[in-house]
């Protein structure tokens, strides 16, 4: 791809981190459809730099500073790796040689946020019905249709909101993930080298 980008007049490192920003497996799932995006999201990418315990440490550096979030990770001539602590969605940036490079691998586990999502959305759903059984008891409300009506609309409108708080932070997530594999992207080229493959 980049030999051809070169051809064509285009910058090689500038389409080689596009292609790098494209999702691994994007096959969606019949509950990723119903949340509006997926639990588990991936991006992988290949560095020509060798990786030595000087390159992993200022990797592991960069990656605490692109983050910013609480966190635990290590570094070493093997590897380095960096998970976040005590959020709902769970961040692991991971790198350890391959062959001649560096494998990097930025993963995102969204089963947390699903779990305090979920709970939110039963909550309100119930707080919703609540106030509409007391509302209804108040002005004496005799039509049971109008009623299940009224509780149905309250229901799916917590729904919707729960939904479209899951594909906004979607969007968030992998803006984040892309501007956490750009960092890395830029600080092993600082330290030796360019992605060779996406």
């Amino acid at each position: 791809m980049k030999a051809i980008a070169a051809e064509a007049g285009l910058d090689p490192v500038l389409v080689e981190r596009a292609a790098r920003l494209m999702p691994a497996g994007s096959s969606d799932s019949r509950l990723e459809r119903v949340l509006g995006g997926p639990l588990k999201h991936r991006l992988d990418a290949h560095f020509a730099t060798t990786l030595t315990e000087e390159r992993a440490s200022h990797l592991l550096s960069a990656v605490r500073a692109a983050v910013e979030r609480q966190g635990e990770g290590e570094a070493n001539a093997a590897g380095m790796s960096w998970h976040s602590v005590g959020e709902g969605s769970q961040i692991l940036a991971t790198a350890h040689t391959e062959g001649a490079g560096t494998r990097v691998r930025v993963t995102v586990d969204r089963s947390g946020a699903l779990v305090i999502m979920g709970v939110s959305t039963v909550l309100g759903s119930l707080a919703v019905g609540l106030v509409t059984v007391i509302g209804l008891e108040a002005l004496e409300f005799g039509s049971f249709i109008g009623g299940w009506s009224i509780l149905g609309g309250g229901v799916a409108g917590v729904l919707a909101i729960g939904r479209a708080t899951w594909v906004s932070t979607t969007r968030r997530v992998r803006e984040q993930m892309n501007v956490l594999m750009d960092t890395i992207s830029r600080s092993l080229a600082e330290s030796g080298g360019e992605a060779d493959e996406p």
